[in-house]
């Protein structure tokens, strides 16, 4: 078990044949805890599991305003502008060179829910996680990698934060129930929910496996859901899209612009940072997804999503995508 260590940055890789980013997340103590996972049907795309717990911070906003709450100092810091280019301003950067396409920074979502929800939940939404835990299922390894963000920050323990993954006990399986379905549009129904939320993820990423598969837990709700296909990616520095009618010309280098199949693909012009494409080529139905430090983004639609707030679930289907087997999900 080897210990790398680079300015800021820590990481210690060991075999985890024995474990899954399921018992991973579940013997994972914390809060405001997620997994980014990928169906192993989907060829190209699986590779690498995310999970974390205890962000550094939160990032939420509506309309022109923009909170930064600090988790370490339980400080709030305010902004006003708008929220996606104030978000470029106050993410962390730090570069880091690793196989891996995300090594901590913001998973969250982007006017990805339900408008009727954003009196409720905010319609900009990060948790800043320094210290994620990596699964790769081509090896079977598990990377703990830590970023340091803030100066006064003390470092984790990470030897003792796998131990805790190989010795902890997973807990007991929960079970959800879901019913009382009420359709409210052709894209949104509500159901009455209790139970544990991600009992409910684990029979969602069952039956409605895909290519992108995640749950999020944030103070006001929790979501979760699945998606096709990404909608916008960028790792060092190639940008690749699935939206068709988008102009790239300004965002990326005139001579690397091309178009395989359905996806655009082009060289991110060094004037801009990924949250600009993000911000120009942001989807009327929103995203979901993760801003990395190292400037890599990988972001889809929210193609099939729960959002999950007290004692209600409200499903979401969005445009041209089958609606979700609800019979398969309704328990209890």
């Amino acid at each position: 078990m080897a210990l790398k260590q680079k300015f800021r940055t820590s990481m210690k890789k060991v075999n985890g044949d024995l474990l899954t980013p399921i018992s991973i997340f579940m013997r994972l103590q914390g809060q405001r805890k997620f997994l980014l996972e990928s169906s192993a049907k989907n060829e190209g795309n699986g590779r690498y599991s995310f999970i974390g717990a205890n962000p550094r911070k939160t990032y939420s906003g509506n309309g022109a305003h923009l909170q930064d709450l600090s988790h370490l100092t339980n400080k709030h810091y305010h902004y006003e502008g708008e929220i996606i280019s104030l978000l470029k301003q106050v993410m962390p950067r730090v570069t880091s060179d690793t196989q891996y396409p995300l090594t901590g920074g913001g998973i969250g979502y982007i006017h990805a829910l339900p408008t009727a929800l954003h009196e409720v939940v905010p319609a900009l939404q990060f948790h800043v996680y320094d210290t994620l835990i990596i699964f790769d299922h081509l090896t079977d390894e598990i990377a703990v990698f830590h970023t340091n963000i803030e100066a006064e920050q003390v470092e984790p323990n990470i030897d003792q934060l796998i131990d805790e993954l190989f010795t902890a006990s997973t807990l007991d399986d929960k079970d959800y129930a879901l019913h009382s379905l009420q359709q409210h549009s052709q894209q949104l129904t509500t159901a009455q929910f209790s139970g544990d939320a991600f009992a409910l993820y684990r029979n969602l990423r069952v039956q409605e496996a895909a290519a992108y598969m995640y749950y999020m837990e944030f103070d006001e709700c929790t979501v979760v859901g699945t998606s096709p296909k990404s909608f916008l990616q960028i790792r060092d520095g190639a940008l690749s899209t699935t939206n068709e009618d988008a102009n790239l010309d300004t965002l990326c280098q005139t001579d690397s612009l091309e178009k395989r199949n359905t996806i655009q693909h082009g060289l991110l012009s060094p004037a801009f940072h990924a949250i600009d494409a993000v911000k120009q080529l942001m989807p009327q139905d929103g995203l979901i997804g993760y801003i990395g430090f190292n400037g890599q983004v990988d972001f889809t639609t929210p193609a099939k999503t729960l959002t999950i707030i007290d004692d209600k679930a409200y499903i979401q289907t969005m445009n041209n995508t089958s609606n979700l087997t609800l019979n398969a999900l309704m328990k209890g």
